[in-house]
C-alpha cells in the first residue's frame, strides 16, 4: 500500500455516513491513530485504576519473536490470553488491540500515581508526628 497523502481505514459507518470506527495514518506520519472520538463511543464505565494496576502486575511480560521471524527480531509484551483473562476487553483472546493496551497502561499509571501519593501522605504524617515527638523529647531533656 502506498498512501503519500495519509490513509484512512473505516471499519464502520452509520446510516448518515458518520465514521464510527477506524484508523488513520496522517500525511507524513508513521503511526496508526485509532478513532477515539467521544461521539463514537457508548456504555461508559468508571475504571478502578488500583484494580487495573493489581491485575497488570500479575500478567507475565516477556520478550519473544513470532515463529515467522528470525530469532534476532525481538518483541516485548504479554500474551493475548493472559491479557484477555485479566481485563476482559477486546474482540477475542488471541489479539491485544493497541487501544486496550494503551488504556490499561494509562489506567495502571494513574493507579500507581494514586498509590504513590497515598504512601507519600502517610510518610509525611509520620514525619510530622516524629518531629513533634523529637521536639517534646528535646524540651524534656533541656528541663
Amino acid at each position: 500500500m502506498r498512501a503519500t497523502g495519509g490513509a484512512v481505514v473505516v471499519t464502520e459507518m452509520d446510516a448518515v455516513g458518520n465514521i464510527l470506527a477506524g484508523v488513520q495514518v496522517a500525511p507524513g506520519s508513521g503511526t496508526w491513530s485509532s478513532l477515539s472520538d467521544l461521539n463514537s463511543k457508548t456504555n461508559f464505565a468508571v475504571v478502578d485504576t488500583a484494580d487495573v494496576l493489581r491485575r497488570l502486575v500479575s500478567i507475565p511480560v516477556q520478550t519473544w519473536n513470532y515463529k515467522s521471524q528470525p530469532e534476532s527480531v525481538r518483541h516485548i509484551g504479554p500474551m493475548a490470553q493472559d491479557f484477555a483473562q485479566a481485563f476482559r476487553v477486546g474482540d477475542d483472546d488471541r489479539h491485544i488491540t493497541t487501544v486496550d493496551a494503551d488504556g490499561v497502561a494509562l489506567a495502571a499509571i494513574q493507579g500507581l500515581n494514586r498509590k504513590l501519593e497515598e504512601e507519600l501522605r502517610k510518610r509525611d504524617r509520620e514525619i510530622r508526628e516524629l518531629k513533634v515527638l523529637v521536639e517534646s523529647l528535646v524540651k524534656k531533656e533541656k528541663q
